[in-house]
């Protein structure tokens, strides 16, 4: 599985993306996570940033961050 927190690097990216990487390893889930800073796919998807994408997928977008048990939810639905 192929994860992308996608985003400028502010405090709510940090947070999904930590959160996302403390998710994946606690559930020993075999996946790869990238913090995605890029300046033009960072634009595709402002003003709703933070982007969770999963395996090219997008699974949720914006401020509103997810708790743990909900990103769970969102990284294993079909």
């Amino acid at each position: 599985m192929k994860i992308d927190v996608i985003g400028p690097g502010c405090p709510f990216c940090k947070i999904l993306f930590k959160r996302v990487n403390e998710v994946v390893k606690e559930n020993n889930m075999d996946a790869e996570v990238f913090h995605v800073t890029d300046f033009k796919l960072f634009l595709k998807y402002f003003p709703m940033t933070p982007v969770l994408i999963v395996d090219g997928e997008v699974r949720h977008r914006g401020k509103w961050l997810p708790n743990k048990k909900k990103i769970l939810t969102l990284l294993t639905k079909a």
